[in-house]
């Protein structure tokens, strides 16, 4: 039976490396530009010649759920891309697969400052923060997604493993953000003042899941190639 070869089996083996630093610059430079575009969407409020100095602070006391958004959104970017900058460092291979996860991932990482914006605008309502939430959700979805099939021996990407430690780790945070928010959505409707802060639990159980996994895997054997890179790092 006849096989099919895939074109990018027929890159030069030679520019391998160049090629995933290419992937891994693209992805920075989507997390930066969402980041970026999270202030952008906070537009200074207008003085006039004659305002008082309480009307100048109403003016940034109107602003203060924006912010509230910028900061949230820009955490939660800056955690995912945290996770990406970790995984990515294991990749010694490429597929297209990962270019395609990836690109998914990237995709709801670009659609974060809208769905901020919306719903810093209008967080009184129930419908922004359920878009807001969803768009989280989405992009942790996908970001558990990537690290499964980046650490599946299968997919053939990395050339060593973390130890099981850090592993379980990475699976934990990228399993947390989307619950999290999720079940920010599903209390909504019973405690909606409580479902806005439900995204404060992220950060203490991504604390949590590391001291567990510490502990757990405290006396795991460090496999001998990562004992080596570490003293010759040294």
């Amino acid at each position: 039976m006849e096989q099919h070869e895939h074109f990018l089996e027929q890159h030069d083996p030679e520019r391998k490396d160049f090629q995933i630093d290419r992937i891994i610059l693209f992805s920075d430079a989507v997390f930066a530009i969402a980041i970026t575009l999270l202030v952008i969407e906070i537009k200074v409020p207008h003085i006039g010649p004659h305002d008082t100095n309480d009307e100048i602070l109403s003016g940034l006391a109107e602003l203060i759920p924006k912010f509230i958004g910028f900061i949230i959104s820009f955490f939660v970017i800056a955690a995912f891309w945290r996770s990406h900058h970790r995984v990515f460092g294991f990749v010694s291979q490429y597929s297209e697969k990962l270019i395609w996860l990836n690109t998914f991932f990237l995709f709801s990482i670009v659609l974060m400052p809208f769905s901020s914006a919306y719903y810093s605008e209008y967080s009184g309502h129930n419908i922004p923060y359920y878009f807001y939430n969803c768009n989280i959700i989405l992009s942790g979805i996908f970001n558990y997604w990537l690290v499964s099939f980046v650490f599946n021996s299968k997919s053939k990407l990395i050339t060593h493993r973390p130890t099981q430690k850090f592993l379980k780790i990475f699976k934990a945070r990228a399993t947390i953000t989307p619950l999290v928010f999720l079940a920010g959505v599903i209390i909504c409707p019973f405690w909606p003042l409580l479902s806005r802060f439900a995204f404060m639990f992220t950060w203490p159980l991504f604390f949590i899941a590391e001291r567990y996994y510490g502990r757990k895997y405290a006396h795991e054997t460090v496999p001998a190639g990562h004992a080596q890179r570490k003293k010759k790092n040294h």
